[in-house]
């Protein structure tokens, strides 16, 4: 029986209960803040913010390098020689990642790398049903798990709430005038994955509870969501009373016990603080 080991970036944000219950290894993205570049996930999100704050700059966020890939895999074929690695990558038109780690790949034998097409949140959701169709499907073969992934990306649906629009201001996502027009108006856009692009959706109107609220209601009413695979979550600083508030809903319309999960740097770099992401796989 092959063994298959799943690798993904940071950027992922997995949660180190789901890096461990899948043994999924993770390649660090980066991220700069003035003239020091650190690994994502080595240092607290909060300094993230603080950076904005202090210097009225976004950190820079970068993919890997196939430096960081071969360093990842070398480590895992020295441990298990005859493993297959399925690699599931932040989606490829945002980042250099991707084509990091086909240049690593080029050096070994048995590494099979899919484009998820998502990011964060979404990207957890695809790692974790493959995860499972793994365990699920003992005799499978490498063809047939990128097969499963890429079908499965097309049915996972990720919406983003911002709180605020200042940092996709900053890092040139949205214009002036877009982002003063939001803020006289108490307009709060969605941000949706298309096509592995993040692209801006439907805005509400009103207090942020209020907007969370039409999220979560929309999501439901519009994606057919398998409720085995809802995760909901955000940026640092979004609050436990707004995370109970989407839960209470998803509870009302039958979907008893999603998943959490929380942004790390890379995502909260454009997203800012207290953002809210609602996450699902739709049903076939």
């Amino acid at each position: 029986m092959t063994k298959f080991i799943i690798t993904t970036e940071s950027g992922s944000d997995l949660s180190s209960e789901l890096i461990e219950r899948y043994n999924v290894h993770v390649i660090p993205m980066h991220v700069t803040m003035g003239s020091e570049t650190f690994d994502d996930g080595s240092f607290d999100v909060e300094d993230v913010y603080r950076f904005y704050d202090q210097t009225g700059s976004l950190p820079k966020t970068a993919g890997t390098t196939p430096q960081d890939n071969s360093a990842v895999f070398e480590q895992i074929f020295a441990n298990f020689p005859e493993a297959h690695i399925i690699h599931i990558a932040y989606s490829a038109v945002t980042t250099v990642s991707y084509t990091s780690c086909t240049i690593a790949a080029k050096d070994f034998n048995n590494i099979h790398i899919v484009d998820s097409k998502n990011v964060s949140g979404g990207l957890t959701a695809v790692i974790v049903a493959t995860a499972k169709f793994i365990e699920n499907n003992p005799t499978t073969t490498a063809e047939e798990i990128v097969a499963f992934v890429e079908d499965v990306r097309e049915r996972t649906r990720f919406v983003f709430l911002p709180q605020s629009l200042l940092y996709l201001k900053a890092g040139g996502r949205v214009s002036n005038v877009a982002y003063l027009g939001a803020s006289l108006l108490n307009l709060h856009p969605t941000i949706v994955l298309k096509d592995g692009y993040l692209v801006a959706s439907k805005k509400y109107r009103g207090s942020f509870d209020r907007c969370l609220k039409n999220t979560v209601k929309d999501f439901i009413k519009n994606y057919d969501i398998d409720p085995e695979t809802v995760i909901i979550g955000g940026t640092k600083r979004l609050s436990e009373d707004h995370k109970q508030l989407a839960k209470s809903l998803l509870q009302e319309a039958g979907y008893n016990d999603p998943s959490l999960f929380s942004a790390g740097a890379v995502i909260s770099s454009h997203g800012g603080p207290g953002a809210f992401g609602i996450i699902g796989i739709e049903k076939k």
